[in-house]
């Protein structure tokens, strides 16, 4: 009899600067699963987020594979599609006082250094003292976000399919390990 392995089709949940991107580079370093960045599929030059038709249509031929691991904190349609293909959900709800502080200083750090983003787009400073600048909109969406994930992740619970919602920074790498999803004491949020 053949033990099932990890989970082959994964979704990485949580508000802005809660580790997804980094968590799901890890896990997909560890177990070979294709990585998924939601933002590399919605944005396009010039942070101009691609028409909603487009986005849906690249969401949904990236998850009609197999296997996978995908980040993002997107809603409506494109979270019922993520939701709709994984076999395992990983929630990081973490509070703003440990997502905030990571926010500014990622973002300190990439307009600094001027990391290249999704779709050839970089933060710079100006962009970060912006009105649409992530510095606000992070924190601000930060509950109202939580509210929504755990409606719909709720949904799923009661569907049979609940989600693994992680509180506490220290207690990501643990749980991910326990599953095979990263090594013992390996790296994570």
């Amino acid at each position: 009899m053949t033990l099932p392995g990890p989970p082959r089709r994964i979704a990485l949940v949580g508000p802005v600067a809660s580790g997804k991107s980094t968590l799901a580079a890890a896990v997909a370093a560890h177990t070979g699963l294709p990585h998924i960045g939601l933002d590399d599929l919605f944005w396009g030059p010039d942070w101009t987020p691609v028409p909603a038709a487009e986005f849906r249509a690249r969401v949904r031929g990236a998850l009609a594979e197999e296997a996978w691991i995908a980040d993002g904190n997107f809603g409506g349609a494109v979270a019922e599609l993520l939701m709709a293909r994984a076999t395992l959900v990983i929630w990081l709800d973490l509070p703003l006082r440990v997502c905030l502080p990571r926010l500014v200083a990622r973002s300190v750090r990439r307009a600094a250094g001027g990391q290249v983003l999704f779709a050839g787009n970089r933060e710079t400073f100006r962009h970060l003292l912006g009105r649409e600048s992530i510095l606000w909109s992070g924190p601000a969406h930060h509950h109202r976000d939580r509210r929504r994930w755990a409606a719909r992740l709720a949904r799923a619970r009661a569907a049979g399919r609940p989600p693994l919602r992680l509180t506490r920074s220290a207690a990501i790498v643990p749980a991910l390990a326990a599953r095979g999803l990263l090594p013992p004491g390996g790296q994570g949020s």
